[in-house]
């Protein structure tokens, strides 16, 4: 078995990182800004974007996709439920929540911020995609008012997927005002084989 992980740092390509970490697998790592002009990527991702990934040549892209089959495939780690199980549904839950409530805003804040050209930056959009964002992060907070962990209290890929942008929003500063959010990207960074840190997203 061989896998190549196409990352650069403050991508979403570090929970890809984490979870291969986790489940202690070797890898190949083509690492840097200057991945995203390779041929390899293109031939992987059709918008040569990261993370993406080739396990034993087939290729694979998008990060929800790419923690989940990497859980999916090493089931004696016990990092996900097993398809068809309801502690499954509700991971799926949370992935897909958080990329539509929370992800979606602060990477449309990014994007208008460092990505786009500066004369196609619209700032407005800044309020209002902190305010969504907020939402978002608001009902995390409150499921984790009684849990440590998402699903089944039991630390799992879920949490390393959530996790990334949870540390994302708190490094933001949106998170001062939910404490147990707060206290759950504590709980993450903790954990020996994080790779969430500030130094990540800046200061």
């Amino acid at each position: 078995m061989s896998i190549t992980l196409y990352e650069l740092q403050p991508t979403r390509s570090t929970r890809v990182r984490w979870i291969l970490l986790e489940l202690g697998l070797p890898y190949e790592s083509i690492e840097g800004p200057d991945v995203f002009a390779m041929p390899e990527l293109a031939a992987i991702h059709p918008l040569s974007k990261l993370p993406a990934l080739r396990d034993d040549g087939r290729p694979l892209f998008e990060s929800a996709a790419i923690c989940t089959w990497l859980a999916d495939s090493h089931p004696e780690a016990g990092l996900i439920a097993p398809s068809g199980a309801w502690a499954r549904a509700l991971h799926d839950q949370w992935v897909a929540f958080t990329l539509s409530e929370i992800e979606a805003f602060l990477w449309h804040t990014a994007r208008n911020l460092f990505v786009l050209p500066e004369e196609e930056r619209v700032p407005a959009v800044y309020p209002q995609n902190e305010a969504a964002a907020k939402r978002g992060l608001a009902a995390l907070d409150a499921h984790l008012r009684d849990r440590e962990w998402l699903v089944e209290d039991r630390f799992s890929v879920t949490d390393i997927f959530v996790g990334y942008a949870a540390c994302w929003a708190r490094w933001l500063g949106m998170t001062a005002d939910l404490p147990h959010l707060v206290a759950y990207t504590e709980r993450l960074q903790a954990r020996p084989l994080c790779t969430y840190r500030p130094d990540v997203f800046g200061p």
